[in-house]
């Protein structure tokens, strides 16, 4: 298969020819669960209530047992008591699970091919900005007509396209081992620096 190279003026400068194969049926079920896999694993689950053992609170009976017409009670840190503790409240949780590799290889793969074939990969030829001003870089991007959120896959270190990319919220960029799943899918264009799609075809054989 044959990807067109083009530069950050949105013009054809070539071909680049990509070992993968275009005529397998698209994975859903793998896709979901590596989808799955990475929200939950960026689940805080820190989320945290004391329970009445936690409460910090005198362990002394508030009160005589009888005589006094109050309902009776044992310590202040009760849940049915203004500043006591909460039942069945939530903990700390972790939320991942694990997956096999075989599943997180396919998984990838089947997401690059679905974006390939929905056209929304491009091989650029360079990222390289003459400065790292934020709006000559958001001009470029939006002359290419590329949807509202773009992922710029680019190897080895770029000042100027890190800084101009900064403050764009609709913009990410990452390194090629970064690449992953979840981010293939979230975002409506990728431009892929065309020395880092061999590195990353090779990830996922």
């Amino acid at each position: 298969m044959d990807l067109q190279i083009i530069n950050l003026d949105n013009k054809n400068i070539g071909k680049h020819s990509i070992d993968i194969n275009d005529n397998v049926e698209i994975n859903k079920f793998a896709i979901s669960q590596v989808v799955k896999w990475q929200l939950a694993k960026k689940r805080a689950g820190t989320a945290a209530t004391k329970n009445r053992a936690l409460v910090q609170g005198s362990g002394k009976k508030p009160f005589k047992q009888k005589g006094t017409g109050n309902a009776r009670a044992g310590t202040r840190t009760s849940p049915i008591w203004r500043g006591g503790g909460v039942i069945f409240g939530p903990s700390p949780k972790d939320w991942s699970f694990t997956i096999p590799k075989k599943i997180k290889k396919l998984a990838l793969q089947n997401a690059l091919l679905y974006k390939i074939n929905q056209k929304s990969i491009y091989l650029v030829d360079s990222f390289e900005l003459e400065d790292n001003k934020t709006k000559n870089l958001s001009s470029k991007l939006k002359n290419m007509d590329l949807g509202k959120k773009i992922l710029i896959v680019n190897h080895g270190e770029n000042i100027n396209l890190e800084l101009s990319s900064r403050n764009l919220s609709n913009v990410k960029v990452i390194h090629p081992d970064g690449l992953n799943v979840y981010d293939i899918l979230n975002f409506n264009s990728i431009l892929i620096h065309k020395d880092s799609i061999d590195k990353i075809l090779s990830r996922v054989k």
